[in-house]
Order: C-alpha cells, then sequence, then structure tokens
C-alpha cells in the first residue's frame, strides 16, 4: 500500500503536506512551553509524514521543525537527531510492514513507530540534554517533570533521564495517534474522490 500511496502523491501534495507538518509541529512546540504543557509536541506529524510521503519528505520535515525550534526557541540543532531518528524509525517500522502485507498501515504500525521513536528519543535527548544543558533544557514544560520526579528521588541524573523517558513515551503516542488519525483522513479523502 505504501507504494501505492506515494504513486498517488503529487509533487505538490508533498510539498503541501511537508509543510503543513513543519507549521503543526512548530505550533505544538511553541503551545506546549506557553501553556507549560508536559509534552514536547514539536514531532507530532512527522510519522504521518513518512506514511503520506515517504522517508526523504519525512526528514525535511524533521530537519525543518527542529531548524525553525531551534532559531526561534531555546532549543538546539542537535536535537535535530531526535528528529531524524522518529522519522527513520517510522519508515523502518512501515517498510517491515510492507514487506508482510499490501495493506494500509494500521494504528499498530504508528504506535510501533512512536514506540521506537520515545526509546530513541529517550536514550539520545536525554544525553544531549545532560551534556549541553547539564540536565536543564530550558524549558519549563520539560522541567514540571522533572521537578516531580526529583521530589520524590532527589538524584537529578535519575530525575531527568527517567523524566525525559516517560515524556517522550507519552509524546510519542500522542504523536503516532494524531498521524495516524490524518493518515486516516487523507485516505478517506482520497477514497471520496475517487468514487
Amino acid at each position: 500500500m505504501k507504494n501505492l500511496i506515494i504513486k498517488e502523491n503529487s509533487f505538490p501534495f508533498v510539498i503541501f503536506y511537508t509543510l503543513f507538518a513543519i507549521g503543526i509541529n512548530y505550533c505544538g512546540s511553541i503551545l506546549a512551553e506557553t501553556i507549560v504543557f508536559p509534552l514536547y509536541l514539536d514531532s507530532v506529524l512527522s510519522i504521518s509524514v513518512v506514511a503520506l510521503c515517504g522517508y526523504i519528505p519525512g526528514v525535511i520535515c524533521a530537519l525543518g521543525s527542529n531548524v525553525l525550534l531551534s532559531i526561534f526557541t531555546q532549543s538546539t540543532y542537535l536535537f535535530s537527531i531526535c528528529h531524524v531518528m522518529t522519522v527513520t524509525f517510522a519508515w523502518l517500522v512501515f517498510n517491515f510492514h510492507n514487506k508482510k502485507t499490501d495493506k494500509s498501515y494500521t494504528l499498530d504500525c504508528f504506535l510501533w513507530a512512536g514506540f521506537w521513536a520515545a526509546i530513541s528519543n529517550g536514550i539520545v535527548g536525554n544525553m544531549i540534554a545532560d551534556l549541553v544543558f547539564a540536565g536543564n533544557t530550558g524549558r519549563p514544560s520539560a522541567n514540571i517533570v522533572i521537578q516531580g520526579i526529583y521530589g520524590a528521588v532527589p538524584n537529578l541524573t535519575f530525575a531527568n533521564n527517567f523524566g525525559g523517558m516517560l515524556e517522550n513515551i507519552a509524546d510519542k503516542t500522542l504523536s503516532a495517534c494524531l498521524s495516524y488519525g490524518l493518515y486516516k483522513l487523507v485516505l478517506y479523502i482520497r477514497k471520496r474522490k475517487s468514487s
């Protein structure tokens, strides 16, 4: 089904959807910081870009989102590694699915993509936060969770790593579900147009 989906995509759709996802990723991160929501929301649609448009547009979405965040927020370009890992794991999961069946992607595919992205982002993101920011990312929303864990277990390294992992799991689960919803919406619209 992935090859069929990519063949159905026109170049303008791929460009539009990738730019749309970059904008939503950026706005999600800004919203999370503004309302001090304890998730990152900086890659909420990245998985859907891979599902609908392919790996290269997914990487462009990942890098574009992080470049905007690095310019306009206190993020760093180093977190581009995490964004690229998110789309890479999505691509690997979708390719594994394609080898087993030619049916459209299921919610399970999106959740597995989100799970592997959460684990990889949790490990690498925590290393970046520890090495570059000394455990303080400058994001109040991220620091709230760490402060809560630190209150229960007064070990900053543990609180930072455990909190980062919990936030990534919740963040990527939400991202996977939102991406799946948009993926299904695009498939539904295409089906309606073709009938």
